[in-house]
C-alpha cells in the first residue's frame, strides 16, 4: 500500500497535472485584530508568484455589505496601506454600493516571480454582534473570488483585550460549501489547496456584548442624485396639473387601446401546439413565461419534461415507492438518465439546463438538483428574455418595466401627485414589457389554455392525434392544468406508457411525484443565513470574502 501511494505522489509532482495555472499563490496569511470598540485591523499576507508572466500587480475587491436574515451588515473599510516586498506600493481604488476594488501595481510597469503583497485595513461594523446569545466575527478571510490556485491559506482571529473566546469553526471549497476539512489550533484555521473560486471562511464566537452592537440596515443605501429632488421641486407647481388631469388621462387611453387584451375579442379554442410567427414551435419555458411574464419552477420542469419527450433523457424510478399501511408515502428514487448529447436542436437555456444536469455523469437523482441549482435558474431567466427579446416579444426583462414604473409611482406619490402615482401603480401591475407581437402570442396560448380546460369535448380526435397530444404534456404543465390533462389523457389512452418514463409503477401513478419532486427541489434563490457559528455557516459566508486576481 505504501509503494502505491509513493508512486501515486511521484506521478502527480512529475506529470504535469490539469489544473496547472501559470500563475499561482504560495500562501495567503489573514491576521485580524479584533479591538473592545467594534473596529477590526486585519493584515492579509499574499505571496503570489507570477511565475514567467510579465504582469503590472494583482487587484483585491472586498464585499462591503452581508446578509442577515432580512437585514443588511454595511463595513466601512479605512486605514488601507499597501505594500509589496515592504516597500509602499501604488494603488487605486475603486468603490461601489456592492464592493470596494484596489488595484495594485503601476500601469507603466511589470514584473514576474514571487512578491509578497501586505494589504492592512481597518474595518467598521464587521462584527455579528446583534444575536441574542453571542457575538462572533463571521470572515470570509481569503474570498471566494480568486482565479488562482491557492496552496496554502490560514486565517487568525485574535482580540487586544482580554475578551473570552467560545468557539471557533472554519469553512472551506465553492460558495456556500460547508466543508470542515480545515485545521483548527485554537483561534487559527488553515488549509493546503485551495482550487479557483474556493475559500477559507472562519467564525470566532465570543459571550454576548463582548463588541458594541453593530449596525443593521433594512435596505442598501441609494444613491440619487441631489439635483434629481431640486429639479421636481422647482417645477413641481408648473407640471402639477398636467401629470394629474393630462398624463393619466392619457395613460388610461393609451391602455385600453394598445395593451387591453379585450381588443382581440374572445379568444376561440386552439388544440396545436405553439408556434411563432414563423410557424416554428414555441417552447414550452417560453409559452409559459409569456403566460405569467416570468420564468418559473414550472416553466423549468416543463423544459425537463420536454427534452424527455425529445429523447434527450429519460425519466427513471430507480427503486419501488415506500408504502405504509397500503398507502404510497414515497416516489422513491427518481432519477434522469442522459440518452445523447446536446445539440443544434436546442436553444440556449435549454443547453444550460441539460448540462447542468449531466454535469457529474450520465445519471441524476431529482434530490441533487438542490444544492445551488438557483444559479442555473438565474442563468436560464436571462437567455430565456434574450430570446423572448430577439423575437421581438419583448422590449426588455418585465422585471425592470415594473420596477421602473412602481418607483415613478412612489416618485409621483412623495411629490402628492396622487392621481398620477395611482395610474403608475396599476401600470406596474398590469404591463410587463410585452410587445404588440408578444401580446398576439399571448392571445394564441390563452386559446391553447381553453383547449386544456376542455379537453373532453373530443376524446375521438385526440385519440387519432395522440402524437400531438402527448407534446402537450409539458405546455400543461407550463401553464398550470397538468393534473387536470393528466386526467383526460388517462380517459384518451388508459394503458399510455410513454418510452422516456421507466420506472416500478404506472405512468399515471408516477408523473405526480417526479412532477412535485422536481418542483420542490430546484430552487431559485440563493439561501439565506443569520449566524455563522449558529449552523447556518458555509465557505464564503460572512463578511470580507471577494477575491482577486492580476493585471
Amino acid at each position: 500500500m505504501k509503494r502505491i501511494i509513493l508512486f501515486l505522489i511521484a506521478a502527480f509532482l512529475f506529470i504535469k497535472p490539469p489544473f496547472a495555472y501559470a500563475e499561482v499563490i504560495r500562501s495567503f496569511d489573514v491576521n485580524i485584530t479584533a479591538h473592545k470598540n467594534g473596529l477590526m485591523d486585519i493584515t492579509e499576507t499574499i505571496n503570489y508568484d507570477f511565475e514567467s508572466l510579465d504582469r503590472h500587480g494583482i487587484y483585491r475587491y472586498i464585499p462591503l455589505y452581508t446578509k442577515v436574515g432580512n437585514l443588511f451588515r454595511v463595513i466601512k473599510i479605512n486605514n488601507v496601506k499597501i505594500q509589496r516586498d515592504n516597500l509602499n506600493e501604488n494603488f487605486a481604488t475603486t468603490q461601489t454600493q456592492d464592493q470596494i476594488e484596489y488595484k495594485i501595481g503601476k500601469a507603466n510597469q511589470t514584473i514576474s516571480g514571487l512578491h509578497i503583497y501586505k494589504i492592512s485595513y481597518t474595518v467598521e461594523n464587521g462584527i455579528g454582534s446583534n444575536f441574542p446569545d453571542h457575538d462572533e466575527i463571521y470572515w470570509n478571510g481569503t474570498g471566494n473570488g480568486w482565479q488562482v490556485l491557492i496552496e496554502k491559506a490560514n486565517i487568525s482571529i485574535n482580540t487586544d483585550f482580554s475578551a473570552k473566546q467560545t468557539g471557533f469553526i472554519c469553512f472551506s471549497g465553492a460558495y456556500g460549501s460547508k466543508n470542515n476539512n480545515c485545521n483548527i489550533i485554537e483561534n487559527s484555521a488553515s488549509i493546503n489547496l485551495l482550487f479557483p473560486k474556493n475559500g477559507l471562511t472562519a467564525v470566532a464566537s465570543f459571550p454576548v456584548n463582548t463588541f458594541p452592537k453593530s449596525f443593521l440596515i433594512k435596505e442598501l443605501p441609494k444613491s440619487i442624485p441631489e439635483r434629481f429632488f431640486t429639479f421636481i421641486f422647482d417645477i413641481y407647481w408648473l407640471i402639477y396639473i398636467g401629470f394629474n388631469i393630462l398624463l393619466p388621462g392619457y395613460l388610461i387611453y393609451w391602455y385600453q387601446k394598445h395593451k387591453n387584451k379585450k381588443r382581440f375579442g374572445h379568444p376561440s379554442v386552439n388544440f396545436e401546439i405553439p408556434k411563432d410567427e414563423k410557424e416554428q414551435r414555441l417552447a414550452p419555458a417560453l409559452a409559459g413565461t409569456i403566460d405569467s411574464t416570468k420564468l418559473e419552477r414550472d416553466d423549468v420542469v416543463a423544459t425537463i419534461f420536454d427534452l424527455a419527450i425529445r429523447k434527450y433523457l429519460r425519466l427513471e424510478q430507480t427503486k419501488k415507492p415506500k408504502k405504509i399501511l397500503g398507502v404510497q408515502v414515497s416516489g422513491g428514487d427518481q432519477s434522469m438518465v442522459k440518452l445523447k448529447e446536446a445539440d443544434e436542436n436546442l436553444n440556449s437555456y435549454e443547453k444550460r439546463l441539460f448540462n447542468r444536469l449531466f454535469e457529474n455523469g450520465k445519471t441524476v437523482k431529482l434530490s441533487d438538483l438542490k444544492t445551488d441549482f438557483y444559479k442555473t435558474f438565474a442563468d436560464m431567466e436571462k437567455h430565456v428574455f434574450k430570446i423572448l427579446v430577439e423575437k421581438k416579444y419583448y422590449t426588455k426583462n418585465p422585471k425592470t418595466q415594473k420596477i421602473l414604473l412602481i418607483f415613478a409611482a412612489v416618485i409621483s406619490l412623495s411629490t402628492l401627485n396622487i392621481i398620477l402615482a395611482g395610474i403608475l401603480l396599476f401600470l406596474g401591475i398590469k404591463l410587463n414589457g410585452r410587445t404588440p407581437l408578444g401580446d398576439e402570442v399571448d392571445f394564441k396560448i390563452d386559446r391553447l389554455k381553453l383547449f386544456l380546460k376542455s379537453m373532453d369535448r373530443n376524446y375521438k380526435w385526440q385519440a387519432k392525434q395522440l402524437y400531438v397530444v402527448e407534446q402537450m404534456i409539458p405546455y400543461t404543465i407550463a401553464l398550470g392544468y397538468i393534473d387536470k390533462f393528466m386526467e383526460q389523457l388517462k380517459i384518451i389512452k388508459p394503458d399510455y406508457n410513454p418510452t422516456w418514463y421507466h420506472g416500478h409503477t404506472p405512468f399515471y401513478l408516477s408523473y405526480g411525484s417526479f412532477y412535485s419532486s422536481m418542483n420542490s427541489n430546484i430552487t431559485t434563490s440563493a439561501p439565506s443565513s443569520s449566524s455563522g457559528a449558529g449552523g447556518g455557516g458555509f465557505s464564503g459566508g460572512g463578511g470580507g470574502g471577494g477575491g482577486g486576481g492580476s493585471w
